[in-house]
C-alpha cells in the first residue's frame, strides 16, 4: 500500500508537467553608441489563464484581445522585473509592445533601448511566473557572443559583463542546464521508467551469473539506444537542419509513453525493443532541443560547445535517474504481487500520458 500511495503522489505531481514555461531575454550593447537594447519575450498563456481576456466568449484569445488587455499584461511584467543601472532604477515605460506566435505559443515582446547604460553596470532581478510555475526559467542571451545566462526560482538575479564568456564557462553552464532539463522533464522521466521495465523483468528471472550478465547487457543496450537516438535529433534540431512543429513533437512524446506503457501493461515486454526505443528516442531528442534557443551565438564552435555541454548534462541527469529506477523496479519485480504492481504502475503511466496527449493537442 505504501508503494501505491507513492505512485499516486507521483501521478498528482505529474499532471502539472505539461511543459516547462520559458521566457527569453536578449540584451545587446553597442560600444560605439553606448546604447543598451532590451528585447523580452513573455509567454502569455499563464496570464491569459488568470485574466478575463476572452471578450467575445469564443474560447480563443486573439491578438486583438491581447492588445486590448496589454495594460494588464505589461503591468504584471513591470511589477515583477527590476532593472538597475549604476544604482539608478530603469523603467520599462514607453517600451514597444507587440504580440506574436511561435509554433503554438503566444508571446508578448517588449523592446526598449536605454542610453548611457553600460552592460557591466546593469543589475536584473526577475520574479515572473514563479508563484504559478516553480520550474519556470528566463533564458538570457547577450549579443556579440558574450554568453548565455539562466535565471530560475533558485537564482532570480544577475549582473553582466562585457567580457566574452569562455568556452569552459559555456560548457559548464550548459551541462548544468542539461541536468536541470532532464530532472524537470517529467514526461522524459516517465518514458525512461517505462522502457526500463521489460529489462528489469528479464533480470528478475536470471538464474545464474551468465543469464544475469546477459540481462544486464540487454538493459545497457536499451539505455544506450535511447541516448544515441535523442542525441541525434538534439543535434539535428540544435543546428537548425530540421525543427518539427512543437505541438506534433510534444503530443507525440506523450503518445510514445502511452504506447510503451500499454505494451508493458499487456505483458508484451519483448515488443519494447531497441527499434521502438530508438524511434521514440528520436522524438524525445526534438523535445530536448527547445532549450537551445538561448545558444544564438554567431560563432559555430561556441554553439557546438553549448550543444555538447547540454547533451552531456542530459546524460548525467539520465544516469542519475536510472540509478534510482533500477533498484526500485528490481525490488518491485521481486515481490509476491509483482505482476499486479507492474500493471498498476503502467496503468497510472497510461493515464498520465493520455492526459498529457489530450492536453497538448488542445482537447482539455
Amino acid at each position: 500500500m505504501k508503494n501505491v500511495f507513492l505512485l499516486f503522489i507521483i501521478f498528482s505531481l505529474s499532471l502539472y508537467a505539461h511543459q516547462v514555461k520559458e521566457n527569453y531575454l536578449q540584451l545587446d550593447y553597442n560600444n560605439s553608441t553606448k546604447i543598451l537594447t532590451l528585447n523580452l519575450e513573455v509567454e502569455t498563456k499563464l496570464l491569459e489563464d488568470r485574466g478575463n481576456f476572452d471578450d467575445n466568449k469564443n474560447e480563443i484569445i486573439s491578438f486583438k484581445e491581447l492588445y486590448a488587455h496589454q495594460d494588464f499584461l505589461f503591468s504584471y511584467v513591470k511589477n515583477h522585473l527590476r532593472l538597475i543601472c549604476e544604482n539608478k532604477k530603469l523603467t520599462l515605460s514607453d517600451a514597444k509592445i507587440t504580440f506574436h506566435r511561435y509554433q503554438y505559443q503566444t508571446y508578448m515582446q517588449i523592446t526598449k533601448s536605454f542610453y548611457t547604460c553600460p552592460l557591466e553596470g546593469l543589475y536584473l532581478e526577475y520574479n515572473l511566473f514563479f508563484e504559478w510555475e516553480p520550474s519556470h526559467k528566463l533564458l538570457i542571451h547577450l549579443g556579440a557572443n558574450k554568453g548565455e545566462f539562466v535565471l530560475d526560482k533558485t537564482k532570480k538575479s544577475s549582473t553582466f559583463s562585457i567580457e566574452k564568456m569562455s568556452q569552459f564557462q559555456r560548457l559548464y553552464l550548459f551541462i548544468k542546464e542539461g541536468i536541470s532539463h532532464i530532472l524537470d522533464g517529467l514526461d522524459h522521466l516517465l518514458f525512461l521508467l517505462m522502457i526500463l521495465i521489460p529489462s528489469v523483468i528479464v533480470l528478475k528471472y536470471a538464474n545464474n551469473v551468465k543469464e544475469f550478465k546477459n540481462s544486464g547487457y540487454l538493459l545497457l543496450k536499451i539505455i544506450t539506444t535511447f541516448s544515441v537516438a535523442h542525441s541525434l535529433t538534439l543535434f539535428i534540431a540544435g543546428i537548425g537542419w530540421w525543427i518539427p512543429d512543437v505541438v506534433v513533437i510534444e503530443s507525440s512524446i506523450a503518445l510514445s509513453i502511452f504506447i510503451v506503457a500499454l505494451l508493458n501493461f499487456l505483458g508484451k515486454y519483448k515488443h519494447v525493443d531497441k527499434k521502438i526505443v530508438f524511434l521514440f528516442g528520436l522524438l524525445h531528442g526534438f523535445g530536448f532541443a527547445n532549450v537551445l534557443e538561448i545558444a544564438q551565438v554567431d560563432d559555430f564552435f561556441s554553439f557546438l560547445i553549448a550543444l555538447f555541454g547540454f547533451n552531456v548534462g542530459v546524460e548525467i541527469g539520465q544516469i542519475f535517474v536510472i540509478s534510482l529506477y533500477i533498484p526500485f523496479l528490481y525490488f518491485v519485480a521481486k515481490q509476491k504481487y509483482s505482476q499486479i504492481a507492474i500493471k498498476l504502475i503502467t496503468f497510472i503511466a497510461m493515464g498520465i500520458s493520455l492526459f498529457w496527449f489530450l492536453q497538448r493537442i488542445g482537447w482539455i
